[in-house]
């Protein structure tokens, strides 16, 4: 029988999936964890039937935790029924994870994933998961009143722990000439940079749609947008409808980690026209280069950038974003950078560690 405090237990936390090496946020997290002293670990390869719970029995460690983040890999097939049977098999997952006296966490980094082919589905799948989760962790505090009243959730099962920044895990920016000289675009004029995988819930067709039709006013501006197409036929479209606009320059291909300094150092401000977001990696890329930005003045981006929301604009008004462009050329851009830098200090990575840390701990005590 042990008598000790169970806070001096080494917590066993086995993340999924894993995507470390597409996106540095879960590096970040466990990494922020482990110097709480928890132990944290990642799948080894892919196991078939139930992945999660087989991964818990395989494992020699003790696992306390399981913390799942994104559901994609699990809910598999382009037609309904197979997606249904994936669906399923992953709730059944989860409570076997449960049964096994295993702790779950959530992450809900997403309304719905973006593109989704069965948005129903995946509502369904999302009300299940918040029912059999024992915590789920939102980046925003607005997230709680939303998904909780949309879904019936209490708000006691929702834990408030920020999106981390990203300033430690790509290089320090250059002076903008040499990036600009680097990238090969003009040296002179101001730079509007969209960078990020390319793919319709962006917006960058509504971006492309406004410069095209404000020439005179955005005749010294130059356009540059970054990343890789979703698909094929989408970045041809892309392609032939920036060829025809003056001042816009297309690198349809994915940004390397050696390079994203290189585009943050050349542009003056950041666009990023969502359609629908929850939680954007780009805008805190952005924020981690305390770059100015444009974007929808949705709760959750507005949150995020706190004061530094000079820039934002009305997603229902058809002008919002030619506005906010030409709010751009009239605002102390320097300024508005220096408010967007505080905005980023509060995304530490140390405190986050300490939250989730804590909101493990009180689970198991």
């Amino acid at each position: 029988m042990n008598f000790g405090n169970s806070s001096d237990k080494t917590l066993g936390v086995l993340m999924m999936p894993d995507y470390r090496i597409i996106n540095p946020y879960q590096t970040l997290l466990s990494q922020a964890l482990e110097n709480q002293g928890v132990e944290v670990l990642f799948p080894c390869g892919y196991r078939r039937v139930f992945p999660i719970y087989r991964e818990i029995k395989a494992s020699t460690n003790k696992i306390d935790i399981l913390h799942l983040h994104w559901t994609t890999p699990y809910t598999k097939g382009k037609n309904l029924i197979i997606r249904l049977f994936y669906t399923i098999k992953l709730l059944v997952d989860i409570l076997l994870t449960k049964l096994a006296g295993v702790k779950v966490v959530w992450t809900n980094h997403d309304h719905i994933a973006h593109d989704s082919q069965f948005p129903i589905l995946e509502q369904w799948l999302k009300q299940n998961l918040l029912k059999l989760a024992d915590k789920i962790i939102v980046h925003h505090a607005s997230s709680v009143q939303d998904i909780g009243q949309t879904y019936k959730v209490e708000s006691g099962k929702f834990e408030v722990i920020p999106h981390g920044h990203y300033r430690e895990v790509y290089s320090r920016a250059i002076s903008q000439v040499q990036a600009r000289k680097a990238l090969e675009i003009p040296l002179s004029g101001r730079v509007y940079l969209n960078l990020g995988m390319l793919r319709p819930y962006k917006g960058i067709e509504a971006l492309l749609k406004v410069f095209e039709g404000n020439q005179e006013f955005l005749k010294e501006s130059i356009l540059l947008i970054a990343g890789k197409p979703l698909d094929q036929a989408y970045g041809q479209k892309l392609k032939q409808k920036a060829a025809k606009i003056q001042g816009v320059f297309l690198h349809d291909q994915f940004v390397e980690d050696s390079k994203i300094h290189l585009f943050f150092s050349a542009a003056d401000v950041v666009v990023l026209p969502f359609k629908s977001i929850l939680t954007s990696g780009s805008l805190i890329l952005a924020m981690s280069y305390n770059k100015p930005i444009i974007a929808p003045r949705s709760k959750s981006i507005m949150e995020t950038l706190d004061g530094a929301d000079w820039l934002l604009y009305d997603p229902e008004d058809e002008q919002g974003l030619l506005q906010a462009l030409k709010v751009s050329t009239q605002l102390d851009l320097q300024k508005l950078s220096d408010l967007v830098q505080e905005s980023c200090d509060i995304l530490s990575w140390d405190l986050i560690g300490k939250k989730t840390h804590k909101l493990y701990q009180n689970l198991i005590d």
